[in-house]
């Protein structure tokens, strides 16, 4: 995955709007949360072939109201976690104290930032625009993140700024090349135990307190043949609660740990429920599209009764992840583990495989055929051919013409119906649409002398 951008700014400033419009979704992946503006949301856009992950925010305020304290919270888990920020601020109402305020925390964080006015198509903007320049930065972008204004400049300054190695091209990864496997979850959810049934040794220390694993524990194993590199990692749990230097690196830790991982294995209490911490760090995995399994560990202490109930909870939530595998274990007394393992091998093998380009071609021509768009205006959207960008994560171009006027729902059904048909259950999948581009579409038609001279036989008729 790229590096992971903040977007931050004071309430009501259009961080929302940016987010979705950077991520051509009307709503983030974990849009059914309570709260869309007090929680972090994820997701993911592509610039000149590079990977960027997104996450909005919810709006700072010096307000001493009790959600405005949970928003700051939220601010200072994103500081520690994003390689750098979008300043969002509202060029209408000019610069604010709170503004100053941002700026400062920014600044301090020692990372990367885009200065951005939002609103500055209005002209009820312009008179504020010089004041922004008290901030001490020589450059920032006029946007419209409800109209698109500016959107192209700030891709290409996130881009320039931001800029990593990681290109989407296609390369074929051979199976006995080592796979990398990420342990994560909250404290106290047995990952160190399961680490340790997995390496048979106890190489991780187990305990009963939370969080006694601090840094990432890596070890190299043989499973089915298989050579594996796995990481036992910190829990990652509310920046709110880690108050010891220490325990903020471990987090920071856990999170680069994901990013390197082939796969990801994420342990939840059984005993507990899906979280909203919880929910937060699954929709970043999702967002990075790394092949993911749950684990319910503990499950030896639940009845048939509540594990149902559990399962249809989980779905609930998790539903914006299509065949998500949820396999009930037990760390302690090695149930289910090795099973558990298995499947998420599977998954992060089927993941990088070479993907026929005709038979995708072949998979999009039925989809269109069985469910055609709705038709934009007079004309229907029409899609010619696909294209595989990458496998880690998966990422199919999809080019024709009119595919902006494709719907949000349509776009969901190629995605689930590509997934069925190629078998990847469980996989993240990312289309990217493209419209082909006519190359005398800004030329103008221009007659010949005897095209203008038939035209004007024409009229004098």
């Amino acid at each position: 995955m790229g590096p992971i951008i903040a977007i931050i700014g004071r309430p009501n400033v259009g961080k929302s709007s940016l987010f979705n419009k950077l991520i051509g979704e009307d709503r983030a992946i974990v849009a059914d949360f309570s709260g869309l503006t007090r929680d972090r949301l994820y997701g993911n856009f592509f610039v000149k072939a590079q990977r960027f992950s997104i996450v909005d925010t919810g709006g700072i305020s010096d307000q001493k109201e009790e959600i405005n304290q949970l928003i700051l919270e939220e601010i200072k888990k994103v500081i520690e976690e994003a390689d750098g920020f979008i300043f969002l601020v509202d060029a209408q109402y000019g610069l604010s104290q709170d503004d100053y305020k941002i700026h400062q925390i920014i600044r301090k964080s020692g990372k990367k930032y885009i200065l951005a006015l939002n609103k500055s198509e209005l002209k009820s903007s312009e008179k504020n625009i010089d004041d922004f320049y008290q901030l001490g930065i020589k450059n920032f972008i006029k946007i419209s993140a409800k109209n698109g204004l500016g959107m192209k400049i700030l891709k290409e300054e996130i881009s320039i700024v931001f800029r990593h190695d990681e290109k989407l091209k296609f390369e074929e990864t051979k199976l006995d090349q080592k796979i990398t496997v990420g342990i994560l979850g909250k404290p106290n959810a047995g990952k160190s135990t399961f680490f340790n049934s997995i390496v048979k040794e106890n190489r991780s220390i187990v305990s009963e307190k939370a969080g006694t694993t601090r840094d990432t524990v890596t070890k190299s194993i043989i499973f089915k043949n298989e050579s594996i590199e796995l990481f036992d990692t910190a829990g990652l749990r509310k920046k709110s609660k880690v108050q010891q230097e220490i325990e903020i690196f471990s987090v920071s830790k856990a999170i680069s740990s994901m990013k390197l991982s082939s796969g990801i294995l994420y342990l939840v209490d059984g005993k507990e429920n899906i979280t909203d911490q919880d929910l937060h760090l699954i929709s970043l995995i999702v967002s990075a599209g790394k092949p993911l399994v749950l684990g319910i560990n503990k499950s030896d202490k639940l009845s048939q009764y509540d594990k149902s109930n559990l399962t249809r909870s989980i779905n609930k939530k998790l539903a914006f992840i299509p065949g998500l595998s949820i396999h009930y274990i037990s760390a302690k007394h090695n149930k289910g583990t090795a099973k558990l393992f298995k499947g998420l091998i599977k998954l992060i093998k089927k993941s990088v495989k070479k993907i026929n380009t005709s038979e995708l071609n072949k998979f999009l021509e039925e989809a269109a055929k069985t469910n055609p768009p709705q038709m934009s205006g007079r004309f229907r959207p029409k899609i010619k051919y696909a294209t595989l960008l990458s496998s880690k994560p998966t990422i199919i171009r999809v080019q024709g013409n009119n595919l902006d006027k494709l719907t949000k729902q349509y776009q969901k059904y190629l995605e689930n119906y590509l997934r069925k048909k190629m078998n990847f259950e469980g996989i993240p999948i990312k289309l990217v649409f493209r419209n082909n581009i006519n190359p005398f579409g800004d030329r103008k038609n221009k007659l010949t002398k005897k095209q203008l001279a038939k035209r004007k036989r024409i009229v004098r008729r």
